[in-house]
């Protein structure tokens, strides 16, 4: 076979080569273009395990109060229902990030994120927390002790084989959240700092 045409075959054979490497590549890039963006849960690292058609069912959450100092008050909410305490109780420290939708002070800064949590058979509840909790805290006895108990009370309140509380910062036992509170030991629920009657709830649809 002469030359030319053993090199005008090859030259063909390149170039059918590369335009079918560039169909494929091509078609690769329109699937990611189309592939739908799957649900996030921005305050969790790892979004709870429930089921989006799993009954609602409704929480009561605390927040510091914007009148009363020292106080927090009841906000409720609608959480997703699992067999799994664990997985209900991730959706109340998310809310609790997420803010007071009544004009509350925060319970946590809106910075925060669950790194995990996980409740033992004793009634412990881990809530593991990442290290904005504290760079963002403003700081104070005060709302240190707001910050601890809305979560713990909101999770006692909330979930039955829930008992005590412990709070850790990237994974590890902190000495305080923000300089005053000793988080080395769990915490049980106290109402002490929490307003009485009717102006403690309000209705809010899911």
């Amino acid at each position: 076979m002469p030359r030319h045409i053993v090199f005008g075959l090859v030259f063909l054979a390149l170039i059918s080569l590369v335009g079918v490497s560039y169909y494929y590549d091509l078609q690769k890039r329109i699937q990611e273009l189309v592939q739908p963006v799957p649900e996030s849960a921005p305050y969790l690292a790892v979004p709870p395990g429930v089921s989006p058609s799993a009954p609602l069912r409704k929480v009561k959450l605390f927040f510091p109060s914007s009148r009363q100092d020292k106080l927090l008050e009841g906000e409720e909410r609608y959480i997703r229902t699992s067999e799994l305490p664990s997985e209900e109780a991730k959706q109340i420290v998310a809310e609790l990030i997420s803010g007071s939708r009544e004009r509350r002070l925060p319970a946590l800064p809106s910075e925060t994120r669950l790194r995990e949590l996980f409740v033992t058979s004793e009634g412990l509840a881990v809530v593991d927390l990442t290290q904005e909790v504290s760079l963002h805290h403003p700081g104070g006895l005060t709302m240190e002790l707001a910050s601890i108990y809305a979560v713990v009370n909101s999770l006692t309140q909330n979930v039955s084989k829930i008992d005590q509380v412990q709070i850790l910062i990237e994974g590890a036992e902190a000495e305080t959240l923000a300089g005053h509170v000793d988080l080395s030991r769990p915490f049980s629920e106290d109402l002490s700092m929490t307003v009485t009657g009717g102006a403690t709830t309000s209705s809010v649809s899911p």
